[in-house]
């Protein structure tokens, strides 16, 4: 659970109008369902516009009442395409494999809505996907917009899946929070597959070897690219005091200074010219902590670094501040589930 304000959640305007556009197939009026649930329709005309979050689930909550489709998140689902994602959709189409995919989706989620995340956790020859939306934003009476709306974004997985890797492409395993539909022939031809029902957690288990299988498609400059470009736009999100850029400075200054260890929260505040109380608020405000990022951005550089041909593992391990190489190879092992050496093997760049 995150401690961000129910006002700094927002969700990306492509989103909102595949949901629109579904509803208006249906012959319902969704110009006004959208009125009703206070949204700006005139939003829709800017792609890179955003909408509060909490509004939005109104919108869906008044569209399901208004066509009488309990599994409207399918319908919705039939409406997206790569660019409405924008930058970051093309990113995940230009992946090398499944496990790189799902980690620019974990990475760049924030780009659709901070109302929810994705989190792709690899271990012991297993990659679980899981999509969980943010309890701090809902209320009991949200519980099947949000079962549609988390139906919506995996079958657009699932489907991205199917798309890059074949129609071979069998998960292990589907697990939904929902409750078994009555149609629920209906959500399973969506996904392609049978999910197990009332599960703790929303989840895509694949194994290791669909994972790592190179994609025909893979173009690691052209996912360097549009990376770059979904990571512009992100870094012009969430900044309560104007300065849009303080995370990308805050991750430039730890990329900086790991070689030297963790540095203290309290030398790096004042590199960025904040207070650590000050920096510990926005961080909070952001649904993370000093920890976390730290956690991530190293994380993130170890994967950014073994994709490189420029360094050796022992160097990548100084570079993330591990005084032994053997270090590093544990905590990478904890992160994928295998060796450093054995992750650059599988995703060399053509």
């Amino acid at each position: 659970m995150s401690n961000t304000p129910v006002s700094r959640f927002t969700s990306l305007s492509s989103w909102v109008s595949a949901l629109k556009r579904a509803v208006d197939k249906k012959g319902v009026d969704a110009h006004a369902l959208m009125v009703q649930a206070g949204l700006d329709v005139a939003l829709l005309g800017d792609p890179l516009a955003r909408y509060p979050s909490r509004q939005v689930i109104e919108f869906w909550k008044l569209a399901i009442q208004a066509t009488g489709d309990p599994l409207l998140g399918v319908s919705v689902s039939q409406q997206i395409a790569v660019s409405t994602f924008h930058a970051l959709g093309f990113a995940i189409l230009a992946s090398n494999d499944l496990a790189s995919m799902f980690e620019r989706m974990t990475r760049y989620f924030r780009l659709v809505t901070n109302a929810g995340e994705i989190q792709f956790v690899h271990q012991g020859g297993v990659g679980q996907l899981l999509v969980k939306a943010d309890a701090d934003l809902l209320t009991p009476d949200d519980a099947e917009a949000v079962w549609c709306v988390l139906d919506a974004v995996l079958i657009v997985v699932v489907r991205a899946c199917h798309m890059l890797y074949g129609p071979d492409f069998k998960p292990l395993e589907l697990r939904l929070q929902r409750p078994r539909p009555a149609r629920h022939d209906w959500l399973e031809r969506a996904f392609l597959h049978v999910p197990i029902y009332g599960c703790a957690e929303n989840a895509l288990l694949v194994d290791e070897a669909t994972l790592s299988r190179r994609l025909i498609h893979g173009n690691a400059e052209l996912a360097r690219v549009n990376e770059e470009a979904t990571g512009r736009y992100l870094s012009g999100l969430g900044a309560p005091d104007g300065d849009a850029q303080w995370m990308t400075k805050l991750k430039n200054l730890l990329q900086e200074r790991l070689p030297a260890g963790d540095p203290p929260q309290s030398e790096v505040a004042q590199a960025l010219g904040l207070t650590s109380r000050t920096l510990q608020r926005k961080l909070a405000d952001a649904g993370t902590t000093y920890r976390d990022v730290i956690h991530r951005t190293r994380q993130a550089l170890a994967l950014e670094y073994l994709a490189q041909t420029t360094y050796s593992v022992s160097e990548i391990a100084y570079l993330l501040g591990f005084a032994e190489v053997s270090g590093f190879t544990r905590a990478f092992r904890r992160w994928t589930g295998t060796s450093p050496s054995a992750w650059r093997a599988h995703r060399k760049v053509a």
